[in-house]
């Protein structure tokens, strides 16, 4: 089994991209290239990373992460993550990345919630 699967699902509140694995430095351009492209078919509007299957995400990821939220303002979008374990979740609090990229317990409740645009900043 490869080290990460993605998997693209669109909705109608957005485009949910399924992570399952690992994200490191052996998957980044992989991960990287996948929310680049969601972002670029998904204008002004959300990509939701669903993480329900992610078992781990290094400085790599992170990093990767940041640039997908400074793109995302770049192509109006916003990427929210979604249903995170309890392991990843202590990742991204402890960098502060939940500061910067909306968390939610769920897919629904991240496909549910507002997308502010940079023309509403």
């Amino acid at each position: 089994m490869p080290a990460l699967q993605i998997t693209i699902r669109n909705h109608d509140d957005g485009t949910v991209i399924v992570l399952d694995g690992e994200i490191d430095i052996a998957t980044e351009d992989e991960f990287h290239r996948a929310v680049l492209d969601a972002m670029s078919a998904e204008q002004h509007g959300r990509v939701v990373l669903d993480c329900t299957r992610l078992s781990f995400i290094d400085s790599s990821g992170l990093r990767v992460l940041i640039q997908c939220h400074k793109a995302g303002k770049e192509h109006d979008s916003r990427v929210f993550i979604a249903a995170a374990s309890e392991r990843v979740t202590q990742i991204l609090h402890v960098t502060a990345i939940d500061t910067r990229i909306p968390v939610y317990p769920t897919v629904e409740s991240a496909l549910a919630a507002p997308v502010e645009t940079s023309r509403q900043r």
